[in-house]
This record gives structure tokens, sequence and C-alpha cells, in this order.
């Protein structure tokens, strides 16, 4: 019987990346109106538990880090993508996911592998799925004129990486102090804690999440201020001066 080897994994690994993004744009050119958005929403309801919070989605790629964020949509669990193909009746979504999830059955064992690999190292996404996502999701639907406020948010947008990163490193035991001066309420902090019991740079991870969701997507350049002014708070200013100059 042949062998499949390591770099025969991990080619199959990097191509499901690359489906997953596709499935989710699939989804979200399906989902192009208001009236799409709201039967999405209602079809992972009870699944996130929060009518406050799915109030705040007002885009389906906000409603997709969602579900990502609480863990019940990931590369490895694309089962509520069917819920969002009998939501839209989108043929296109519902053929791309049979056929992604029979590659995932037939590899699960060596792609789980390289993903829990991935989010050991940087976080829940790898970063061939950031790369593409921040070409293909957060440029999605921008017009071509460029407005002072489009530019402030593409620049963070460009750096954010960047910028999670560095305070996942920094921020620390903290998080807590962080994350109230970020507006994220005692609750879902809490909630975050439970999730992450044993994942320091998670919990901060998804204080910086919740903290953006605070933001519809056409004003997350407002989140930069709130950013700066939480590290000010925290007495990080030292953090504070090096975003800065990452957004100059």
């Amino acid at each position: 019987m042949e062998r499949i080897s390591v770099q025969d994994h991990r080619a199959v690994y990097e191509r499901m990346c690359k489906d997953y993004l596709n499935l989710k744009l699939l989804a979200q050119n399906a989902c192009y109106d208001r009236e799409r958005l709201e039967r999405c929403k209602m079809s992972v309801r009870q699944e996130i538990h929060s009518s406050r919070k799915l109030s705040r989605v007002t885009e389906f790629d906000q409603l997709v880090m969602l579900l990502e964020q609480r863990n019940l949509l990931s590369l490895l669990k694309p089962n509520l993508i069917e819920r969002f193909d009998l939501a839209l009746g989108a043929k296109d979504v519902a053929c791309a996911l049979a056929s992604y999830q029979t590659v995932l059955n037939s590899h699960y064992t060596a792609i789980r592998r390289f993903y829990l690999e991935d989010l050991r190292h940087r976080d829940r996404r790898t970063l061939l799925e950031k790369e593409v996502e921040k070409v293909k999701l957060h440029e999605a639907g921008e017009t071509t004129k460029i407005s002072a406020s489009n530019t402030k948010r593409d620049t963070y947008l460009q750096q954010r990486d960047k910028i999670y990163t560095l305070l996942q490193v920094e921020i620390g035991k903290s998080w807590k102090v962080f994350g109230r001066f970020l507006n994220v309420s005692p609750a879902e902090l809490e909630e975050i804690e439970e999730r992450n019991r044993q994942d320091l740079k998670m919990r901060i991870y998804e204080v910086l999440h919740a903290a953006e969701m605070l933001f519809p997507d056409g004003s997350l350049e407002q989140f930069v201020p709130l950013l700066l002014k939480a590290l000010e708070g925290s007495r990080r200013k030292d953090l504070k001066r090096k975003i800065e100059s990452m957004l100059q």
C-alpha cells in the first residue's frame, strides 16, 4: 500500500485552507441582501445563544467571525455552512460543501494535526488563511472611492495581525483590565476566560475580537482610538506608541 508523505498531507491541508475560505466566500456572495442575512442569523440562533450579539451583526462576514470566535465553525467544523446553504438556497454552496466534506473525512487525522499545530503556534487561523481572508473577506464589497476613513481602516486591517500578535505577547495577566477598557462586558470576559482557561493568548485574542465586533466593518477605523485609549488606561503607553508607529 502506497504511503502518503508528510509533504503530501501538508499540501492537502493547505488546499483545504483555501477551500474553506472559498466556502465562506460562496456563502457570502449568496447572502446579498438584508433578508438573506436575517435568514442566516436565524439559522444559527440556537447555537450562538445571544440575541444581543446577533443584533450587532450587520454583514455576513461578521456572522462568520462570531461563529469562528465561539469555535462553532472552523476548517474542521464546516457543518453550519449547510445551514446557510438551506437559508440561502445556493446550489454552488451545497456542491462545494459536499466536496469539501469528502476530502475532510478522507484525510481528517492529518488535517487535524496540522490545524492544531497552527493553533498552538499562531492563533485560530493559519498564516495562509489570514492572508487570503484579508484580501477576500475584508476587502469584499469595498467601493472604489477611497475616503480618509477607508484609508485608516485599510491601514489597520493591513497591520491587524501584527497588532494582535504584539498584544497577545505583551498584555499578559492584565488582559481583563485591558478588556474592561475596551468596553467588553464583565459577563463576556468571564465567558472568554471559561473557554480558554489554559490559553492566555487566546483570551487576549478573543477580547480584541469582541471589542472589534462593537464596530461594524464600515466604521472599523473608530476601533483604533478605543484601542489606544485602552492601552493608555492599562498603563501600557509603550505598546500604544508601538501601535501608533505601526499605523503611520
